[in-house]
């Protein structure tokens, strides 16, 4: 039995202090690791047979140890009792009975929706709309909690004349096509982008009709009529609870779905193991008392889809014809001067469609839209629309005019030029006049730095000067950030003119030994501004080093700097 102990001691020691080995051990045909797991809990019930054993009055040693083993058995079943019985109390109490429905329930009056998951302030999304739509509901107050508190919300649907000119914008309605199981079954794959489109811009026209979307004092909505409570609890890996209740005015609960898995302590006790997985590996392992998971309900139930399948509610119009009309609708709004707010809000509702899949036709109209000075705050529902890397050459001239508005916002001005600067090379070798006002004015190109690169398109003298000009006023940038992007685009902008450039030779020199540098912050930087001399003309042997830079280090620089140029050369053959 000594040796037993011993041999169990350091087995379970070793799986306890070092998990990892034990997962490491089931790779070996399984065998080791299933040694390992089991060690702690055989140590033990070894350790309480043995101790038990000694002070039993039975001189058979056979005898005595079995009737030991199992008193420790015995012991190990009943200290778990106790938690396991307060665990599968509270078990109990959240497994609570379904109520189930024989008709679709209608909803009626105002409705509250709780939703205690979200810890962000309500908003008017696919859910509420879908409440709002149906026919007898007058409004629909969202719930959220934040650390304990709970923050309310409540919005209505009213006609054109009760509302301002522009109402509140909807949060993704067309997730309604992704949560409602027949929607979703109806349009899957390639239907389901179209269908998700359709849904928002028919909530676009109606919005722009005759009803708006409105936020009102909760007070209005009092007293409550339907109370809907969708719960998403999980505190891995003890619980996890589902959950979705409709109670009428009268407190009576109508519906009610359910899903719970908890974790309770077992009947017996012993050590369990657990991996750990993390980004497609194993992140870690450990050992904990053992453990039984309980479920209750369907583990494929969702609130939120199970709620739209309860309620007795309107279709909802996933017709194509819906986005032709708003794309009309907009192209109308564009073609008149004396269009309304309300019509000209359109236009950002068709750019909210798309997620980097327009069309040719989409493409005209969206340039239309861009260059409308009438038509503002594009910064949120263009960003969706392009790709900085893939933006089509129709909008080489359309968003230079959106950068030189005033009102665009330096945000929107950086990534629209973020879009120009990855057009191909060449695209703006023939610049239009609006090109050049963003290049010669200080305010539009230090909100757009992506776009100087652009310069060296530009086959004539006049784009160096520029560019000089663009250097110099750059150096007195106050702030930090705006002026190393700056000059990050200036030093690319010089490494493309190459030769034609060598008149800035000196005063780049000047700038990069000037301590503090104007030009640049970090080593790498440096390394940029020598690969821009270099390609400006200047051999390797006379690029700028500091004065700490000599021997080895000027030579591992010059090295770098070497390699820098051999891969821009090979990217510019291909």
């Amino acid at each position: 039995m000594k040796y037993f102990l011993i041999a169990t001691g350091l087995l379970a020691a070793i799986a306890i202090t070092c998990p990892m080995l034990v997962a490491v051990g089931y790779l070996f045909l399984i065998i080791p690791g299933l040694v390992l797991t089991c060690a702690p809990t055989v140590f033990v019930y070894s350790l309480a047979t043995a101790a038990i054993r000694r002070v039993l009055p039975i001189e058979s040693p056979w005898a005595a140890t079995t009737l030991s083993l199992a008193i420790a058995l015995s012991i190990g079943w009943l200290v778990m009792q106790p938690p396991r019985m307060k665990w599968l109390a509270q078990f109990n109490s959240q497994a609570t009975p379904d109520i189930e429905l024989g008709n679709p329930l209608k909803l009626d009056g105002h409705v509250r929706i709780e939703l205690p998951h979200r810890n962000s302030d309500p908003q008017c999304d696919y859910l509420c709309l879908a409440l709002l739509d149906c026919p007898n509901v007058d409004s629909v107050t969202v719930v959220t909690s934040s650390a304990s508190q709970q923050r309310l919300a409540t919005y209505k649907l009213v006609s054109a004349a009760e509302n301002t000119p522009l109402g509140l914008v909807p949060v993704q309605p067309g997730e309604i096509i992704r949560k409602d199981p027949g929607l979703a079954r109806k349009y899957s794959g390639r239907q389901f982008r179209s269908a998700t489109m359709a849904v928002e811009a028919d909530w676009a026209m109606r919005l722009a009709g005759d009803e708006r979307l409105k936020e009102v004092d909760p007070k209005f909505a009092k007293p409550t009529d339907w109370t809907i409570r969708l719960e998403e609890r999980r505190h891995y890996p003890t619980s996890s609870l589902r959950r979705v209740s409709i109670v009428d005015s009268e407190g009576v609960t109508r519906f009610r779905k359910t899903f719970y898995e908890q974790t309770v302590p077992s009947r017996f006790f012993y050590f369990g193991y657990r991996i750990h997985p993390g980004a497609g590996t194993i992140s870690g392992a450990s050992f904990h008392i053992g453990r039984q998971n309980l479920t209750f309900g369907d583990i494929e139930f969702r609130p939120e889809s199970t709620l739209l399948s309860t309620l007795d509610r309107p279709q909802v119009r996933c017709d194509q014809d819906a986005i032709v009309e708003l794309r009309e609708a907009v192209a109308e709004a564009l073609d008149d001067p004396n269009a309304t707010d309300m019509q000209l809000s359109l236009a950002n509702r068709y750019l909210d469609l798309f997620h980097f899949d327009t069309t040719e036709t989409d493409d005209r109209l969206i340039s239309r839209i861009v260059v409308d000075d009438r038509i503002s705050q594009l910064d949120e529902v263009i960003a969706n629309v392009y790709s900085t890397k893939k933006t089509p050459l129709r909008m080489r001239d359309a968003f230079a005019e959106r950068i030189a508005m005033n009102h665009s916002s330096p945000k929107l001005r950086q990534w629209l030029a973020e879009c120009l600067a990855g057009m191909p090379r060449g695209t703006f070798a023939d610049p239009s006049a609006t090109h050049w006002l963003i290049w010669k004015t200080p305010e539009l190109y230090r909100d757009a730095p992506a776009f100087i690169e652009s310069l060296a398109d530009v086959e004539s003298a006049e784009a160096v000067a520029v560019l000089a000009v663009i250097l110099d006023d750059s150096v007195d940038i106050e702030e930090t950030r705006q002026r190393r992007e700056v000059m990050r685009a200036v030093c690319q902008a010089y490494t493309r003119f190459g030769p034609r450039a060598s008149s800035a030779i000196d005063r780049i020199r000047e700038l990069f030994l000037r301590r503090p540098s104007p030009i640049m912050s970090l080593s790498k930087e440096a390394d940029m501004w020598r690969v821009a001399l270099a390609r400006m003309g200047v051999p390797l042997a006379d690029l700028p080093m500091f004065s700490n830079q000599t021997g080895p280090t000027a030579e591992r620089i010059l090295r770098r700097v070497a390699d820098q140029l051999k891969k821009q050369n090979h990217e510019t053959k291909k």
